[in-house]
């Protein structure tokens, strides 16, 4: 079967263009001697996260526990990092019976979500470990200052059931390197272990070298591109290896088309293009521009494009956010040359917990 035969919209993925982007950036940060931790939430699969591991990765990280149980239930007990502030019961006698199966680390920015990793860790007679995280500059979460880094890396070491690994940053440019750099020095003067300080964002990857302070990074969407990454010059057409097929259902007027790939299909993403919007790349019509979506329908206006689409014809869209994409599909047909090789079930989609 070719992709050609498939049915849309479907989700698909071209494995020279991911095998390309595996072997690209794995071989970037193993030149700088630097770990890499891949996320998990960009494609939420079993066989990608095998192949990321076989190709020389340092371990996973996941951002829900859902998707931690997703990766060690499938058989990949790895080393797995989750950089979230994990609370509650329920999640947290989920994430303990995670770290007697495998390497879990887990993030914490309060001396409120330690304090539950502590009593929940003395309850399941294990040991977690946990890395501290710092606001890197999206005012979101972790810790904003080194001295308030500190006085939570000393809570954690003294609390029994854990282990203090290090720091996180969400995300790194090298302009938060003083800033990791401070905590690190506050760290080594107190006497407290740092053996991990992870950085990330597909955005700042190859530029993780001017930190080198870092011993790995976690990053998700390089192994698939994007608009967003076309458009910043990260991935060429070529390399951007996901890819949404749709047909184009309507052409109501001369300058729009329809497509049968609306917000449920590509996710409500969207970033400025011009003096509007795109929610994909359309990479049959360079010109066209999807600017937006009911949520069975693709809005695109063809009015720059000198040849236009027709009715019943299929395109190709590189969707502008590929982790909430991935998330509206049951399975990604992975194909080479066009030829369909496998169909991999997307087995953490709406791991939310």
């Amino acid at each position: 079967m070719y992709i050609d035969d498939l049915d849309t919209p479907v989700l698909v993925i071209d494995l020279d263009a991911l095998e390309h982007n595996l072997e690209r950036y794995q071989r970037y940060f193993d030149s700088h001697g630097i770990g890499l931790r891949p996320h998990i939430k960009t494609h939420k699969t079993l066989a990608i996260a095998a192949r990321q591991l076989a190709g020389g990765a340092a371990g996973l990280t996941c951002q829900k526990v859902g998707e931690a149980e997703t990766m060690v239930w499938g058989g990949l007990q790895t080393d797995i990092m989750i950089p979230y502030n994990i609370l509650g019961k329920p999640k947290l006698d989920r994430l303990m019976a995670l770290a007697r199966q495998t390497r879990i680390t887990a993030s914490a920015d309060s001396a409120h979500t330690v304090r539950g990793y502590s009593t929940a860790a003395l309850e399941w007679g294990v040991t977690l470990g946990v890395v501290v995280e710092l606001e890197c500059g999206h005012n979101r979460t972790g810790v904003a200052t080194a001295a308030d880094a500190l006085a939570l890396g000393k809570l954690i070491d003294s609390l029994p059931g854990l282990e203090l690994r290090g720091i996180m940053g969400f995300p790194t440019p090298p302009a938060v390197r003083p800033f990791l750099q401070e905590t690190i020095h506050a760290f080594e003067r107190a006497g407290l272990p740092c053996p991990i300080v992870s950085g990330g964002g597909t955005p700042y990857a190859l530029e993780a070298h001017l930190i080198p302070e870092l011993t790995e990074y976690r990053v998700g969407e390089y192994i698939v591109g994007g608009e967003g990454h076309l458009r910043a010059g990260r991935h060429t057409v070529e390399e951007c290896a996901l890819r949404v097929l749709a047909t184009v259902v309507s052409r109501p007027t001369e300058g729009r088309a329809i497509l049968d790939s609306g917000s449920k299909t590509m996710s409500a993403s969207t970033i400025p293009v011009g003096d509007g919007q795109s929610m994909g790349f359309i990479v049959e019509y360079p010109d066209a521009r999807f600017y937006g979506a009911s949520e069975e329908h693709g809005h695109v206006d063809v009015t720059a494009c000198v040849r236009k689409p027709q009715i019943g014809e299929r395109v190709q869209v590189l969707p502008v956010h590929l982790c909430p994409c991935v998330n509206e599909h049951n399975e990604i047909v992975a194909h080479r040359a066009g030829r369909v090789e496998a169909v991999w079930p997307v087995l953490a989609r709406g791991k939310v917990r």
